[in-house]
């Protein structure tokens, strides 16, 4: 059995979101200038990296800034759905749905505690552990 741990998708949206953000505050325009300096543009596959390309094309001049930003913005929004229908179609997963304001430590728990009643439920059914 494989756990998965999910969001709300408005919070996973707004996670996404303040993550694009946070990268592009932290320098992503800048990396990815020194990425291009150092021959980024002559690695294919480093060239598809979510963001990076994206960046390539606002410094050759195909949108602003802020519509790059928005748009890898989407195209993260894009991917996280797309893994999830993945994982959704290819593995047996037990998904823990995570609340907007829950911690680290109380999801957690959480999965400790509710794992141990599968267990003690499992064994009272007669299952092996």
């Amino acid at each position: 059995m494989l756990w998965g741990l999910n969001r709300h998708p408005v919070d996973l949206r707004a996670r996404i979101d303040a993550r694009v953000d946070a990268m592009f505050a932290a320098g992503l325009v800048a990396e990815t200038q020194s990425l291009l300096a150092r021959g980024l543009e002559r690695n294919p596959t480093a060239l598809q990296a979510l963001g990076y390309r994206q960046v390539v094309e606002h410094l050759h001049g195909l949108r602003s800034l802020d519509a790059t930003r928005e748009l890898v913005q989407r195209k993260t929004w894009q991917l996280a759905r797309r893994q999830l229908t993945w994982f959704r179609h290819q593995l047996p997963v037990r998904w823990w749905l995570i609340e907007p304001d829950e911690s680290p430590e109380a999801v957690a728990q959480r999965l400790v505690r509710d794992t141990d009643e599968d267990k003690r439920s499992d064994r009272r059914r007669g299952q092996p552990p």
